[in-house]
């Protein structure tokens, strides 16, 4: 399973980055597939540094946000094997799909809000990910992003076509319910 410390070892083998970029590749460049808050970074960053996985080069500053960091021949090695240890597996944590899933108590509308939202959320995801400077990316950076993208015109279209029946059925059940 990847965790936020190779996430970063993977931003990092782009090149020396101070912790500002790093979170900026990762929530930009890696948006489709991790997020990272600057509470989450130092502290992992940390722990690389710790291990020699990363190192801080330059002359370090008196700010977190400027310490500029480089992946090390360890930190690359650790991130080939995670590499070679994951699988195919995919962990979905949803908010989205949590609240549906009980939205049938706050009935029809509450239902329909939120698939409208989720829709706009999608809408802007797809619109950020077709943004990505494909033609500066990696073969494998193309696929994450085609791939992120196919996963998230699927769920739009899904949206599409099933959302107005699950409103529908809710909002039947909700009439039967009151008389």
């Amino acid at each position: 399973m990847f965790e936020i410390s190779h996430i970063i070892l993977g931003a990092l083998v782009k090149g020396p980055a101070n912790g500002y970029q790093i979170r900026r590749r990762i929530n930009t460049d890696f948006a489709h597939f991790q997020s990272v808050s600057t509470g989450a970074l130092y502290p992992a960053l940390a722990k690389l540094k710790a291990r020699g996985a990363v190192i801080e080069v330059g002359a370090p500053t008196q700010s977190l946000e400027q310490r500029n960091f480089e992946i090390t021949d360890l930190g690359r090695d650790e991130l080939r094997r995670q590499v070679e240890m994951s699988g195919s597996g995919e962990r979905l944590k949803s908010d989205f799909l949590a609240a549906v899933n009980f939205a049938d108590l706050a009935g029809p509308d509450e239902v329909e809000r939120l698939l409208e939202e989720r829709v706009g959320v999608l809408n802007q995801e797809i619109r950020s990910l077709l943004a990505l400077p494909l033609r500066d990316m990696s073969n494998t950076e193309r696929f994450t992003v085609r791939y992120a993208l196919a996963v998230r015109r699927a769920a739009l279209e899904f949206l599409r076509h099933e959302g107005r029946a699950i409103v529908t059925a809710i909002d039947i059940e909700s009439r039967k319910s009151i008389s």
